[in-house]
């Protein structure tokens, strides 16, 4: 939505000739429109934030597991970037790669501080933040205010000079409370047009996402900290998967499931009850934040062994079987190069 402006409101007094005193107003204030969250702008991820520590050794591997077209950026200055209220000019090693019009963008920082140093003190490589794209200035300045008046901070932002204007960032402070998500909003004046990084040449299955997922310790007070913010609520519900395997053991595991499904590709937020689990484990070693990508594949033992050949062994697995659906997972380790697992999802055809 675009950015309110407050009126000021001159209330009209009438005065009797004589009189000492002052009638009141006989109309009372309009209320002024408070800004509000703007769901179109959240219902597509243009952009994985992932930070580390080597670039060039997280870019090869991934490479090997069949990212194609990585474009590398090199060492990139940034004078205008603000970082928790003081200037900091900044320099990053970037790379750039497509997987079905998500943009992925590898950051390692070089100099300067940053949330990207704040990041890797606090967890190790993993994805920083998801990015969502702000028609206009306007429209950004007024998420700002919203979340400014829920408590959110801005906590980095910065602008660059494109081909056709200024472009814009901000980061909101939303991963204490959010489970370790950090929201971006950016104005592009030079994005491309919606759609037009539809197409991604890389090996199967990285041919689209179809799953963002997060570890967090209490996915209520997650829910309940999203839907303050004006997103609405989270519908939870207690999940104890068939056939579990943990590292090649039977597994025990159990978790709460929280879902958003209002954008084009769904988010899960997982809570570890009982374990051991792959999500206890990220919780012990990093702490709450994004675990895993998901891709959708035809044969799931094909493709399991298909990317354990490329180096990314088992992990867990374990299938589904609801009045709806049925299907079948595998999560496999990719965290050693990235800080973030990858999972393998396929649905049962119907009829069978």
């Amino acid at each position: 939505m675009r950015n309110s402006r407050c009126c000021v409101l001159v209330s009209t007094y009438a005065f009797a000739v004589g009189l000492a005193w002052t009638l009141p107003s006989l109309s009372a204030p309009a209320e002024v429109a408070k800004p509000a969250v703007d769901l179109s702008i959240y219902g597509h991820v243009v952009q994985v934030g992932w930070v580390v520590k080597d670039l060039d050794r997280v870019v090869d591997y991934w490479e090997k597991l069949g990212l194609k077209n990585v474009g590398p950026a090199g060492v990139r200055e940034f004078a205008d970037f603000t970082y928790r209220g003081k200037k900091t000019p900044l320099s990053l090693k970037m790379a750039f790669a497509n997987i079905g019009g998500v943009e992925i963008e590898w950051i390692q920082p070089v100099k300067g501080t940053s949330v990207y140093d704040e990041f890797l003190r606090q967890h190790g490589d993993g994805v920083h933040h998801l990015a969502f794209a702000v028609p206009s200035p306007e429209q950004l300045d007024a998420q700002l205010q919203h979340f400014k008046a829920k408590g959110v901070q801005t906590v980095q932002y910065g602008s660059w000079e494109g081909a056709k204007g200024k472009g814009r960032f901000a980061y909101l402070d939303t991963a204490a409370r959010g489970g370790g998500l950090t929201i971006e909003l950016v104005y592009n004046p030079d994005a491309p047009p919606a759609g037009s990084l539809a197409k991604s040449e890389n090996e199967y299955p990285f041919n689209k996402i179809v799953q963002y997922a997060l570890v967090v310790r209490d996915v209520k007070k997650v829910a309940a900290f999203y839907e303050h913010l004006g997103f609405g609520g989270m519908p939870v519900d207690h999940n104890i998967s068939v056939d579990r395997n943990y590292h090649g053991q039977p597994g025990k595991f159990e978790m709460y499931l929280g879902w958003w499904r209002w954008g084009d590709v769904p988010f899960e937020w997982i809570q570890p009850l009982v374990g051991p689990s792959v999500y206890h484990d990220h919780l012990k070693t990093r702490g709450e934040g994004f675990h895993h990508l998901a891709f959708d594949v035809t044969d799931m033992d094909q493709a399991i062994e298909l990317l354990k050949s490329k180096g990314a062994p088992l992990s867990q697995s374990g299938g589904w079987d609801t009045p709806s659906s049925k299907g079948r997972f595998a999560y496999h380790d990719a965290e050693p190069y990235g800080g973030i697992s990858i999972e393998l999802l396929w649905n049962q055809p119907e009829g069978q």
